[in-house]
């Protein structure tokens, strides 16, 4: 399948509401706060000294002091108004490439092949380029605000120069906390749509950002920030700290005041910016977690929703494959559990089963149908290959009800074993009993097919314990379970007496050592049977 053909079939089965607002919203509300922060600290710097510097303006001016307050927070209003806009437009050009998209898909276009692996590469990288942008929105608006403030004599230099770096060191963690947000706001409603199976880490040219990383990221921008704040705002008060203007306990009340703000600040933002970083990295696991619960369970249709390129993402990718894997083995482990018994399934499958076959002790049984040849001759082959399945289902439930498994339908001859290859003790009993179960069982069909009109069956069944040669045999390029050895040649000889006998079930006299209950049994004469040496004494099964 061509790159093209996937787009189509994805863009056809995904939504139609994407919408791609909440990007602006972020991008606004990150930089409406960046902005009031930066204010907020300030107005927290020592007020004494905010309140001679009002003071020394309102002399040169003429202007009152509520007025040059108003006009300050007019003149914050039209910066965060100018600062929003700037970064909303921003995000506009960053988004052109998703947005190109979206619209061709509303209109029921279908994009080239080279607009979707834009798209889906732009999305990738857009926390990557938010960051990049919103760090220079930062550092260049603050410098020319400030000076710009310098040059109309509304602050001192110093000032200014305090001012700005506090409203880059700001920015720092607002982009930072812008990050996080467009990523997760992305991972939630956008890269479902653009990668329905995941595999984000396929995109060529795509940024991405480690575990450890990010991890280093919050600590540094969580310590260093604030410290550089605090620390960048004394030793400016140090520069201009005049004792005719405040006194020493006036400094140290004005410093507490401002760390404690500072403190009350970034305790929020850190939390914010914790929950963000702690989110990105245990949601997705905590989803494979409850995938693999799933998994478990036996639902292997549950797939990992992989959101990001990162290790936890390769993870996500490499667990899908893995449940595809498991999937594809469930399907195979089933349908050839249809051709062998699940027991002897899970033997291959697990690789129990030595090459060279292993000794055990068990107990064999053949059945097979008297005078199934006339009834071939003179039936269609619809109707011979549906009665054969309806007996061998009858005799086969009977068969499994006490743990034993079927090797093989030959032709109308059923070969079960009792006590292989899981072994258990009492599979003489067992073997005696399924016996008798396939009596009724055959009573039961023979009843049905009467009232239908059709002719009745008669089986044999020959049962015989002792050791046995289990494995797999075969060719090396086709293998096959099977027993070998005199205790499975003695089970079908005994088998074949049934007809020299005329009865339906015949146990050896091995078979009857080892049982641990009392049957009703009728003893033979010793038979010699083809192919061994010593006479075989067999028991008749009446009940």
């Amino acid at each position: 399948m061509t790159r093209r053909k996937k787009a189509i079939r994805l863009n056809a089965s995904a939504p139609a509401d994407i919408s791609l607002r909440g990007f602006y919203i972020i991008s606004a509300i990150a930089t409406v706060i960046g902005v009031l922060v930066v204010f907020l600290l300030n107005v927290a710097t020592p007020m004494d000294l905010i309140r001679e510097r009002f003071g020394e303006l309102t002399q040169q001016t003429g202007t009152p002091l509520v007025m040059a307050i108003i006009k300050r927070l007019l003149i914050l209003f039209g910066t965060i108004t100018a600062v929003s806009i700037f970064a909303v437009a921003a995000m506009h050009q960053m988004l052109r490439p998703i947005a190109g998209y979206l619209l061709l898909l509303k209109a029921g276009e279908t994009p080239p092949e080279e607009w979707t692996d834009r798209a889906k590469r732009r999305l990738i990288n857009l926390p990557f380029i938010s960051i990049a942008v919103n760090v220079g929105m930062w550092i260049v608006i603050p410098i020319l605000f400030f000076i710009s403030s310098y040059a109309t004599a509304s602050i001192d230099l110093k000032t200014a120069v305090v001012f700005s770096v506090r409203a880059i060191m700001v920015g720092l963690i607002s982009s930072h906390t812008a990050f996080y947000r467009i990523e997760s706001y992305s991972r939630k409603k956008i890269i479902p749509f653009f990668f329905p199976h995941g595999r984000l880490a396929e995109v060529e040219k795509a940024a991405h950002i480690s575990i450890s990383r990010r991890i280093r990221m919050f600590f540094r921008f969580g310590s260093v920030v604030p410290g550089t704040i605090l620390i960048v705002t004394l030793l400016t008060l140090q520069w201009e700290l005049d004792p005719t203007v405040m006194t020493a306990k006036e400094y140290g009340r004005g410093i507490i005041i401002f760390t404690v703000v500072l403190s009350v600040i970034f305790f929020v933002t850190s939390g914010s910016l914790n929950r963000l970083v702690s989110r990105s990295i245990s949601d997705p696991l905590n989803e494979m977690l409850e995938k693999v619960d799933r998994i478990r369970l036996g639902d292997y249709n549950s797939r990992v929703r992989v959101v990001s390129n990162d290790e936890i993402g390769m993870l996500g990718d490499a667990g899908n494959r893995m449940i595809r894997g498991l999937a594809e083995r469930e399907v195979i482990r089933t349908a050839f559990g249809k051709y062998v018994t699940p027991e002897i399934r899970d033997e291959i499958l697990s690789g129990r089963i030595p090459l060279e076959g292993e000794r055990r002790e068990a107990t064999v049984l053949f059945a097979d149908l008297r005078n199934f040849t006339p009834f071939v001759e003179n039936n269609p082959p619809e109707e011979v290959i549906s009665s054969m399945r309806k007996y061998f289902t009858a005799m086969h439930a009977a068969i499994r009800r006490y743990n034993g498994v079927v090797l093989q339908f030959v032709g109308d001859e059923i070969e079960a074993v009792f006590g292989i290859p899981v072994p258990f003790e009492d599979h003489a009993d067992a073997a005696l009993h399924a016996a008798l179960d396939m009596r009724q069982a055959l009573e039961a069909l023979n009843a049905e097919r009467s009232s239908q009109g059709k002719q009745t069956f008669a089986h044999g069944i020959g049962a015989h314990s002792g050791y046995v040669l289990a494995g797999n045999s075969g060719s090396n390029e086709q293998s096959a379970y099977a027993l070998i050895g005199n205790t499975v040649n003695i089970a079908s000889r005994i088998q074949g007496l049934t007809k020299e006998l005329e009865c339906d079930i015949l146990v050896s006299q091995d078979t009857v050592e080892r049982l641990e209950k009392v049957y009703r049994m009728e003893v033979y004469p010793p038979y010699s049977i083809k192919g061994y040496s010593k006479p075989v004494t067999v028991h008749r099964l009446i009940s």
